[in-house]
């Protein structure tokens, strides 16, 4: 793989001798090498058309990033000035992609530029508003409130998504209560018995012999997911460990949303489950970006290029990474290593072709803790990774073809993109056809919205606009936060 993380040292291969069945078919890539050919550009200093702030400047805290547009309530990312994708006949979005509508992307200079401003339009989408934030933090003051009348000299902390920024619309909200002399697994069944008498939980539910016991509920107004946990501070740690690489790599956040939202809707993000948890999902894509090669040398703006780069993160723990032999860290700067170098209470104690199978990701914060070793489906969860590979890619040549090359030029079956920004080497001349076509998505076979998180973002913001909480807290009641990211 000349793309995605070989690292420096030669010894050190990221090839897989059992790939998943679900990649893409030989006479669609030669498996093994990358499927990106670089090329030399003539436009050195072409600016980037992504449409997304600049890089140079952009500001770490997501707090404070640019203001974008809007359309019928939805965020959009502005574009470069010279360039009017909203110009001319369009259709609505296709079914599941309600990011789509507003942008005509086929207008665009190349297809990795429009998969890249797709994915940005559907980053925005997720990201949440500052109403359901807002919700969030009654949702905290009301458990907060909940506890204390149980416990007193409790201290009820939030962690983890909230903290970071990192939340999906469905995510749970993560606290941890701390009090001095801790908690017993009889508190769990205490805790859980007051939050069904006081009214602020729906389907309550103790899980006392994981790893990390928790008591999971849906908040009664808004069913937002809820996880306790008791006296545990890695969480803490954790989540200061994440925002400070946040603020060092802007690109962390958009792809850490994509791959967190890709494990949700394949079922494969609850690590008491096997999947990937979210920590370790920030561990790996900071892995990859780490030892990505041309982002080593400067070659190229991760914020430019999410689209490529969210491929090649799919196609190296997709197909290529060997997940047998090698593990990975990110503390200095990050490196692969041996596993078979790795200390023994980093191991789950699996054995045979599960514990081959397990990923290998040392805690930033921890260097005795291995953060993935709970993640048990690795195997469904490699094949689900290829497969998005194999889609994306898919795509992506497809439209290549419909936008950009005459039946004379369809002879290869790689998508070229110069050595720069990775735009398509031959796309500087536009289609006149089929610009103003009906709209077309990218990501759609990876990336769809079904209509319950619609339905559950519905609820959130009719929550908010009915003043409910700020009724209960003595708040004033503000009917619109305008509806921008937070």
């Amino acid at each position: 793989m000349a793309a995605a993380g070989t690292g420096s040292n030669p010894d050190m291969e990221i090839e897989n001798d059992n790939k998943p069945t679900n990649h893409p078919k030989k006479n669609e890539f030669d498996l093994g090498a990358d499927f990106i050919a670089f090329e030399d550009s003539d436009d050195e200093d072409e600016p980037s058309k992504t449409g997304r702030p600049p890089h140079k400047g952009a500001t770490n805290s997501y707090f404070d990033r640019p203001t974008t547009e809007f359309h019928g309530g939805k965020r959009r990312r502005p574009v470069d000035e010279d360039e009017d994708p909203d110009e001319g006949p369009m259709t609505g979005p296709p079914p599941g992609c309600p990011w789509m509508g507003h942008r005509n992307y086929s207008k665009m200079a190349s297809v990795p530029i429009m998969l890249t401003q797709e994915l940005w339009d559907f980053v925005d989408y997720i990201s949440p508003t500052k109403e359901e934030h807002q919700i969030q933090e009654y949702v905290v003051r009301l458990v907060r409130k909940t506890v204390k009348d149980l416990w007193s000299n409790a201290d009820v902390v939030v962690f983890g998504s909230f903290d970071t920024m990192l939340y999906l619309p469905t995510s749970d909200l993560d606290i941890v209560l701390l009090r001095d002399g801790g908690f017993n697994k009889l508190d769990l069944n205490r805790l859980a018995s007051h939050l069904r008498r006081s009214g602020i939980a729906n389907e309550v539910t103790v899980i006392s012999k994981a790893k990390v016991p928790l008591v999971k509920f849906k908040e009664s107004i808004t069913g937002i997911p809820v996880d306790i946990s008791f006296n545990l501070t890695n969480g803490i740690d954790s989540g200061q460990v994440i925002s400070t690489y946040i603020n060092e790599i802007p690109a962390l956040r958009p792809l850490t949303m994509l791959v967190k939202y890709f494990l949700m809707i394949k079922n494969h993000n609850e690590v008491y489950k096997g999947g990937i948890g979210s920590y370790t999902t920030v561990i790996m894509i900071l892995s990859f970006l780490q030892m990505h090669p041309q982002i080593q040398v400067g070659n190229i703006d991760p914020m430019d290029n999410l689209g490529v780069l969210l491929i090649e993160f799919f196609e190296l723990y997709g197909l290529c990474f060997n997940y047998t032999r090698v593990g990975l860290t990110v503390r200095d700067n990050g490196s692969y290593f041996e596993k078979k170098d790795m200390p023994t209470n980093h191991r789950s104690g699996r054995s045979g072709q599960a514990q081959k199978l397990l990923l290998s990701c040392i805690d930033p914060n921890d260097p005795t803790n291995d953060t993935a070793k709970g993640s048990y489906s690795l195997q469904k969860i490699r094949e689900v990774f290829a497969g998005a590979y194999g889609a994306l890619t898919q795509a992506v040549q497809n439209r290549d073809r419909e936008l950009f090359m005459d039946d004379k030029r369809v002879s290869s079956s790689h998508v070229q993109f110069d050595d720069r920004n990775r735009v398509a080497a031959d796309s500087k001349q536009k289609s006149s056809g089929l610009h103003r076509s009906t709209q077309v998505s990218l990501i759609k076979e990876v990336y769809q919205v079904p209509m319950h998180i619609i339905r559950h973002r519905q609820k959130i913001a009719k929550v908010f606009l009915d003043g409910t909480y700020q009724v209960m807290f003595g708040d004033p009641i503000v009917h619109s936060l305008d509806l921008k990211t937070v």
